[in-house]
């Protein structure tokens, strides 16, 4: 990084100087009077800034080499550096601006940086300058790049894009996290562990299992046991719920969470690691006559707007239910499954 400044920085002072000291030609001998000149020109121009810069630059690098020095020393030695840069400046432009300017000529550059336009001139080139050349050298260095490592720079450029997908699905997914609809902790009913045990059996896994239905008076209740495994989880049951008589073909779409919690929204559960919960969702009164069903989970508009980037993809679904194998007694005696 430091040696990338340094570069810039003399790049800078050069064509600030050679923008300072327009060519013309002439010859003329050296003089006091030409190289003071000189001098005045440069700052007029704005190239005596960055000089100064330039030589500010070169006693920080320095600095950071011997940390052993005190402050005076550096004081000291920037002083002495900045006199000595200058110097070196004109005494390699000048023999080559004598070919080329006469005395009169330089007087006549000193009399336009002196003149409204020449000073706001002077100060546009150096803002100009500073402005554009990091720019132009990174264009330039990646326009190169591409040319002497063509396949390289296409993977670069793949790499950055796949970080910059990757950074905008993090950004989308703290943002759904903010909105989720939080659990309240105290609606939740935690599934007793022979029931889970035995629901479980095969292994862990994050996708529910089919516990219950429950016929009612005004509706159907489905119920899940849904896993935890983290102390904070999010979860999502489609609007697309449905159920579907495998017999008539008769569709019976869901209604909501039992307990109103908001469909269409992502859900998030806090301080349950490692337990089970049951999830309810409502869906019309069943027909007397349905014996097997699908409860399937089919696309909704919802669901690409919701589901955080990391779900699995996988529908929650569930193929020939026998109605009978799962149904439970509805009365007022069985616990409201919020969720």
């Amino acid at each position: 990084m430091k040696k990338h400044f340094s570069f810039w920085a003399v790049t800078c002072m050069v064509m600030l100087f050679a923008l300072a000291l327009p060519v013309s030609a002439q010859r003329t001998n050296a003089t006091d009077e030409y190289k003071e000149t000189m001098k005045k020109i440069m700052k007029l121009s704005g190239a005596s800034t960055t000089t100064d810069d330039f030589s500010r630059k070169l006693s920080s690098m320095m600095k950071f080499n011997a940390p052993e020095k005190d402050e005076a020393y550096w004081n000291e030695f920037t002083k002495k550096w900045k006199e000595k840069i200058e110097n070196k400046v004109l005494e390699m432009y000048m023999p080559i601006y004598e070919k080329h300017l006469t005395l009169e000529d330089l007087k006549a550059v000193v009399a336009f940086y002196e003149s409204p336009v020449g000073k706001r001139y002077a100060e546009t080139s150096l803002i100009a300058m500073n402005e554009a050349m990091p720019l132009l050298v990174q264009q330039l260095q990646t326009e190169m790049f591409k040319e002497v490592m063509p396949e390289k720079s296409e993977r670069v450029k793949r790499g950055e894009q796949r970080i910059k997908e990757y950074e905008q699905k993090k950004k989308r997914d703290k943002e759904l996290y903010a909105q989720a609809y939080m659990l309240p902790s105290d609606s939740i009913v935690i599934v007793p562990e022979e029931v889970y045990e035995k629901a479980y059996e095969n292994g862990r896994s994050t996708r529910p299992s089919l516990y219950s239905i429950e016929r009612r008076k005004n509706d159907t209740k489905v119920t899940f046991i849904q896993p935890i495994y983290w102390d904070w989880q999010w979860l999502y049951y489609s609007p697309g719920f449905k159920i579907i008589d495998k017999k008539s073909g008769d569709e019976y779409n869901v209604r909501g969470y039992d307990g109103g919690a908001p469909m269409g929204r992502l859900l998030a559960v806090k301080g349950f690691n490692h337990k089970y919960i049951y999830i309810s969702l409502l869906f019309p009164k069943l027909k007397k006559n349905v014996k097997e069903i699908d409860i399937l989970e089919l696309p909704h508009a919802k669901d690409k707007e919701l589901l955080p980037s990391n779900d699995d993809g996988k529908s929650k679904s569930y193929f020939n239910v026998k109605v009978k194998d799962y149904q439970v007694a509805s009365g007022k005696g069985n616990k409201k499954v919020y969720f």
